[in-house]
């Protein structure tokens, strides 16, 4: 019997689409899924672009099913080629808040709506401790000989609600608008509701749970929702072709996952200076100090032509930012990239000296003032544009190490 393994994600929010992933160990696929097993909450429709995402991994032999560590290693594996492809994305498996539980098997009821509400559960047909499961009301119309009766007493009602609010979607009125100084006007009929192309209905929406590898074919670019199939979601492949190393992952999802700015950009440095003593190595030089040890990482990983290539290919915001002194919160700004003794050593400097002024607080140096980022501060919040910099960076870091090492 197959075992499938549904684990969260972050910031995973707007994904509205399936994500097929294979390669490794084992296939994955990344879709949207309504959290919290809604009962109470339940709604008659929901956005695609406002659910959460999770990975799910299926195991066709129990022989083969991993350990959470390596499905965790797994799942980091595949969503850094997703990152690659999709630099916007800050998805990630580091969940610092979780949404999943475990429900007491000995209990007589199952949690749902975020834990908050108790559903009873009663399987007549097949729990030979159940004798009997009656209603008291003799107007009740559910079935009781379906296990999940709590909610399905919830869902009697919940569709007599869908489908008002569904034949609320058709309606129009005539409207006669006059024009004024702020809006057009308009003569004609007009719909009261005009929801997004993103909604979909209750069951599509429930039907998210059950998505499966098994039912996307090899080359279908979209699947469809439920048994209905009203609504579908379009498919993306990535292809993983090796593990990468655990440890730099962290880091890299560290600085993924992060919305301020200056951690996030020692997340993604820390990627960096995992190699500070191996580039040097590798390169057969003696880098004593930081500074240098940057240096050798960075020409370890790409050429001159390569640094100019990319920053070549920036937004022009970003390009503005790295070609002119940088402010700092301290009010001492740090020298724009300069590319004239090389631009792998050009940048190397930038970076380094933006790293000194992000890690340290101090006022003064030597009794000179230092560069320095608040955090939260405008100045602070301008290392963004240096971000897609020292990211591509890390990638190439931990792809670098790939190369060199097996995992």
């Amino acid at each position: 019997m197959a075992i499938n393994r549904l684990l969260q994600l972050e910031n995973g929010i707007g994904l509205s689409k399936v994500v097929v992933c294979t390669g490794l160990t084992a296939p994955a696929i990344i879709h949207p899924i309504v959290h919290g097993e809604p009962a109470l909450t339940a709604q008659a429709f929901y956005y695609l672009d406002h659910l959460d995402s999770v990975a799910q991994v299926r195991f066709e032999k129990d022989q083969d099913v991993l350990s959470d560590d390596k499905i965790e290693f797994l799942i980091d594996n595949y969503l850094f080629e997703y990152s690659k492809k999709h630099p916007e994305s800050r998805m990630s498996f580091k969940v610092l808040e979780g949404k999943f539980w475990q429900d007491d098997a000995h209990d007589h009821y199952l949690l749902a709506d975020r834990g908050l509400t108790k559903v009873l559960v009663a399987d007549v047909l097949n729990d030979e401790s159940v004798h009997s499961i009656e209603a008291i009301d003799a107007d009740d119309k559910v079935d009781l000989q379906d296990w999940d009766i709590g909610r399905n007493y919830i869902k009697e009602s919940l569709y007599r609600h869908i489908e008002s609010v569904t034949g609320v979607l058709d309606k129009k009125v005539v409207a006669i608008i006059m024009p004024s100084a702020s809006r057009d006007g308009y003569m004609g009929k007009m719909r009261v509701v005009k929801p997004e192309l993103s909604l979909i209905d209750y069951d599509s929406a429930m039907a998210l749970t059950d998505l499966s590898l098994r039912q996307i074919s090899e080359r279908a670019e979209s699947t469809t929702l439920g048994w209905r199939g009203d609504h579908s979601l379009p498919v993306e492949r990535i292809a993983a072709k090796k593990f990468h190393n655990p440890v730099m992952l962290s880091h890299y999802f560290s600085g993924l996952h992060e919305l301020n700015a200056l951690k996030s950009f020692v997340g993604f440095y820390n990627v960096l200076e995992y190699y500070f003593e191996e580039a040097p190595r590798i390169l057969g030089k003696d880098a004593r100090s930081e500074k240098l040890q940057l240096e050798c990482v960075v020409e370890l990983l790409v050429t001159d032509q390569e640094v100019s290539e990319f920053i070549g290919s920036l937004d022009t915001k970003e390009i503005a930012l790295i070609k002119a002194d940088l402010p700092t919160s301290s009010g001492i700004k740090i020298d724009k990239y300069n590319d004239a003794a090389g631009a792998g050593k050009g940048l190397a400097r930038w970076l380094y000296e933006i790293r000194c002024a992000v890690v340290h607080s101090k006022k003064t140096r030597k009794g000179q003032l230092t560069p320095t980022f608040e955090p939260y501060t405008a100045e602070s919040q301008a290392l963004r544009r240096v971000a897609p910099v020292i990211r591509w960076l890390a990638v190439k870091c931990i792809e670098k190490d790939s190369d060199l090492n097996s995992y």
